[in-house]
């Protein structure tokens, strides 16, 4: 009980931590631009997390919205390469740099884990999803097929890994990065943006048991929460370096290193940005490895 409650306060800590740091270092937004993938799939990158269009004859599919700001923007994105009516938005999770368009986008049906909609709820975010699922969903339009997946709790409780098996792509939200939250790498870390959210019961160890689940599945192709695409191989990889940056910080915890000697192993060896919402969250790290 008092482990549960040490995570909640350093939950709670953190997220006033990350709002100061925000509003002091407030980020201008970054151009949109959309790179295609395949001839029916493309990923609109820029200010936000990372979105998704998949294009049918009967209309388009979204993953994630980006910021409300980001809204005319990203309709235009659209509309560059699709004269059809968006039809369906694909939440990955609750947070408003991958759902704040949601609201504008009149007549589409907005999707999440029922987890996300009560996140979304509870934090008074706008546009929660109308269509909720548990643990598998699939989606038809146009002939095409998607499917919507729950591997259980890694950056929150309610994150949805996307796969489009004709194109043999997977969208992961924020449970897999290649950039920081602005789509960044400044220091070339294989784990930027390893951010476990633990004010809507994200989990740092449940990460591995996510990705492995995801893995089964057969693609070759990956877009992340923020980042430029890439392929199974620099998953497998990330997939090794959480493993050895959670056995590292479970080892020099149980030893009795401080906090600022595992701060530093994070930043010199696995080049974590010394600012950035991973290192944000250590506190709330050590207290779930303690468990």
């Amino acid at each position: 009980m008092k482990t549960c409650l040490a995570v909640m306060f350093a939950a709670l800590l953190l997220a006033a931590g990350n709002r100061t740091a925000d509003a002091q270092n407030p980020q201008p937004p970054q151009p949109l631009k959309a790179e295609k993938i395949r001839d029916d799939l493309y990923v609109i990158t820029g200010d936000g997390g990372n979105t998704t269009a998949l294009l049918t004859d009967e209309g388009v599919i979204l993953v994630d919205t980006k910021n409300d700001r980001n809204h005319d923007d990203l309709v235009a994105a659209v509309k560059t390469f699709s004269d059809k009516p968006i039809k369906y938005v694909i939440n990955t999770h609750a947070h408003g740099d991958h759902t704040g368009g949601n609201q504008k986008l009149a007549g589409a049906v907005t999707i999440g884990h029922v987890n996300a909609r009560a996140a979304m709820i509870k934090g008074s975010l706008p546009g929660p999803p109308s269509l909720t699922f548990t643990d598998q969903m699939t989606i038809f339009l146009g002939g095409k097929e998607v499917d919507l997946r729950y591997f259980g709790r890694c950056h929150t409780d309610g994150d949805t890994f996307v796969y489009f098996p004709t194109d043999k792509v997977l969208t992961t939200g924020d449970c897999f990065n290649t950039g920081n939250g602005r789509g960044v790498n400044p220091t070339g870390s294989t784990t930027p943006g390893l951010y476990a959210d633990y004010t809507i019961n994200g989990s740092l160890l449940g990460f591995p048991s996510a990705v492995d689940a995801s893995l089964k599945l057969d693609w070759d192709t990956v877009i992340p929460g923020h980042g430029p695409i890439t392929d199974r191989t620099r998953v497998l990889k990330w997939r090794q370096d959480v493993d050895a940056i959670i056995d590292r910080v479970r080892s020099m915890t149980r030893g009795g290193r401080t906090k600022t000697d595992i701060e530093q192993v994070l930043i010199k060896e696995f080049g974590w940005e010394p600012t950035g919402n991973p290192i944000r969250t250590l506190d709330a790290v050590l207290a779930e490895v303690k468990q």
